[in-house]
C-alpha cells in the first residue's frame, strides 16, 4: 500500500516506521522545515534547549517500536536513569529530592510527616492503578471489540473500583496522606497530561508508579535524539520524508473513501490510506473543513488541556543547587489550578519548572553556563494579549527565582526567547495551543478521547496527543503504533 503521513511529531513517526517495517511505502509530509513537532530542538547564542518534553518515561515503549523495524533502540540512541529524579523547592522552604523505587518511600519519609507504611501502601496502590489499566487503556485501541474481552480486561473488570475513578486525584492523596506537602507533590502529576487533580479522576495516580516505580530517565543529548534516531531509522527504511509542505485537503471519493492529499501547491498525492498526525480539531477545522462533523463539535463541547508560556534561557552561571528538573511549587496549589482552568488565566502566583539539560549534556551551553527551559502552565489560546501577560508573568517568575536561590536572576540572562500558547498553536498546530488535546478531568475522560479509526472517512486514521491514549512522548508513540495496527488490520 502507499501511505501518507501527515504531519512528522512522534506519533506520525511512529506510525510511519510501523507501516514501513510491513514493506508499506510510506511518505510523511510535515508543515515545518523540521520534524519532531513539539519535540523541538532550539539552538542559539552557543545554547540548545529542547522545545517540548523533557522527561523520559516508559523507555520500553521506544524499545518496542525500534524492535518492531528490526533494530535496537540502544543503537539509535542512549538513556540514562535518573537519581533523584526531580528537585522540589516548596513556598515554606521545604526541599526535597524524589527517587525512584527502592528509594522513593524513604525519600518520602526522610523530609515529610509520612510514616513509612504510608508510603509504602500508596505506592502499591499507584502500582495496582497502573497494572489493572495499561494493557487495556494505554496499547490497546478501544475501537476494537476484543480490548473489552481480553485476558488483561477479565482481569481487570472484578477489580473495577480499585483503579479509583470516583474520587479526584487530590482527594485520594488527601485521604492516605495528612502532610500538604506531600500532597501537593502527588497532586502535580496531574500536570503530566495538562489536567487538574482537584477535578481528574484518581486513576491518573498510576502516574506516580510509572515514573518512580518504572523509573524517570534522561536522554543523551537531549529529547531531540528520539527524533532524530525516528528520522535515521525512517530514512533507512525508506520512508520518504518532505518537509515545509503543508497539506491542505484530503482527497475522498463519492464514498468517503480517502483517495489522496493535497498539498499547499495544490499539488495531488495519490494514496491507499492516511494517517494524520495533527491535532484532531485542527484536521476537522483546517484540513478536511468540516465544522458540522459531529465529533468536531463534540470536541468544541469539552474543556482543552492547559497549555504552558515557555521562557528559554541562557545562564551565564551555573547552579550547583539546581538538578535537571527542578519544581518551584505555588503556595495556593488550588487557586494556580482554579485560574488556570476554570479562570482562563495566568495563575498569580505560579507552579515554575526549570529544566537544564546542561546538567547532563554540558555540550548544551557554554562552560560555566546554562541553559534554561523554564515552563509555567497557563490556559489554552483564547482572547488574551499574550505579549502583555507574558511580560508581567516574566517579572513574577524572576522575583520567585530570584528570591528562591538567593540571587538576582536577571542579569545572568545573556539570551532569551519565549514561547506562549498562541504560539504553541501556530507553530505545531495544536488546538488553541493546548499541550494534550482535551483535558482529563473527568471520569469519563479516557473515553471521550478521539479514537484512532475515524468513523467518517474510510481509510483515515489518527495519532498524537489529542487522540487515544493521550498525551506525552511514550503515548504518542503508542498512539502511532495502535493507529498502524488497526490500518493494517483493517486495509489488508
Amino acid at each position: 500500500m502507499k501511505i501518507g503521513v501527515i504531519g512528522g511529531g512522534l506519533g506520525g513517526l511512529s506510525a510511519a516506521l510501523s507501516l514501513a517495517a510491513s514493506e508499506h511505502q510510506v511518505t510523511i509530509f510535515e508543515a515545518e522545515s523540521e520534524f519532531g513537532g513539539k519535540a523541538g530542538n532550539l539552538e542559539a547564542a552557543g545554547y540548545r534547549f529542547d522545545t517540548g518534553p523533557s522527561l523520559l518515561t516508559l523507555p520500553h515503549v521506544f524499545d518496542r517500536l525500534f524492535n518492531l523495524t528490526g533494530v535496537s533502540r540502544e543503537d539509535y540512541f542512549s538513556i540514562l536513569p535518573l537519581d533523584p529524579i526531580t528537585n522540589y523547592w516548596f513556598s515554606d522552604g521545604t526541599r526535597y529530592k524524589s527517587r525512584p523505587v527502592p528509594y522513593f518511600t524513604d525519600s518520602l519519609v526522610d523530609v515529610f510527616d509520612v510514616a513509612k507504611e504510608e508510603a509504602e501502601r500508596y505506592l502499591r496502590y499507584s502500582r495496582k492503578i497502573y497494572d489493572l489499566t495499561h494493557e487495556i487503556f494505554l496499547e490497546s485501541s478501544l475501537q476494537q471489540g476484543k480490548t473489552f474481552v481480553s485476558q488483561a480486561a477479565l482481569r481487570a473488570y472484578p477489580q473495577i473500583l480499585s483503579i479509583d475513578p470516583l474520587r479526584s486525584m487530590h482527594r485520594a492523596n488527601r485521604d492516605f496522606f495528612r502532610d500538604p506537602r506531600v500532597v501537593q507533590f502527588l497532586d502535580r502529576f496531574a500536570t503530566y497530561n495538562g489536567s487538574n487533580p482537584y477535578r481528574a479522576p484518581a486513576t491518573l495516580n498510576n502516574i506516580i508508579w510509572v515514573e518512580h516505580g518504572l523509573g524517570g530517565w534522561a536522554v543523551l543529548g537531549g529529547i531531540y535524539q528520539i527524533v532524530k534516531a525516528m528520522l535515521r531509522r525512517a530514512r533507512e527504511l525508506g520512508i520518504h520524508l518532505v518537509s515545509s509542505c503543508k497539506i491542505i485537503d484530503i482527497r475522498t471519493d463519492s464514498h468517503r473513501r480517502v483517495r489522496g492529499l493535497v498539498d499547499c501547491q495544490n499539488t495531488v498525492h495519490d494514496f491507499d490510506a492516511v494517517v494524520s498526525d495533527v491535532d484532531v480539531s485542527t484536521l476537522y477545522h483546517t484540513i478536511l473543513k468540516n465544522d458540522l462533523h459531529k465529533e468536531y463539535r463534540r470536541y468544541q463541547s469539552l474543556p482543552s488541556s492547559s497549555s504552558g508560556v515557555v521562557f528559554f534561557w541562557g545562564v551565564n552561571r551555573d547552579f550547583p543547587d539546581l538538578g535537571l528538573h527542578n519544581i518551584f511549587f505555588s503556595e495556593n496549589y488550588e487557586l494556580e489550578f482554579q485560574q488556570i482552568h476554570s479562570e482562563g488565566i495566568l495563575p498569580h502566583d505560579p507552579t515554575i519548572y526549570v529544566n537544564i539539560t546542561s546538567k547532563v549534556n554540558p555540550e548544551d551551553a557554554p562552560q560555566g553556563s546554562e541553559n534554561w527551559f523554564v515552563l509555567v502552565n497557563a490556559p489554552p489560546h483564547g482572547t488574551q494579549n499574550w505579549n502583555s501577560e507574558v511580560n508581567e508573568l516574566r517579572t513574577r517568575v524572576l522575583r520567585k527565582l530570584s528570591k528562591t536561590l538567593g540571587t538576582t536572576l536577571s542579569p545572568h540572562i545573556e539570551y532569551e526567547s519565549v514561547l506562549s500558547p498562541q504560539d504553541i498553536m501556530e507553530r505545531t498546530g495544536s488546538w488553541r495551543g493546548a499541550l494534550y488535546g482535551i483535558s482529563s478531568n473527568s471520569l469519563s475522560s479516557a473515553f471521550m478521547r478521539h479514537g484512532n479509526v475515524s468513523k467518517q472517512y474510510r481509510g483515515l486514521y489518527l495519532t498524537g496527543g489529542s487522540v487515544h491514549p493521550g498525551g506525552g512522548m511514550p503515548l504518542v508513540v503508542l498512539s502511532g503504533m495502535i493507529a498502524a495496527q488497526q490500518l493494517l488490520r483493517r486495509e489488508s
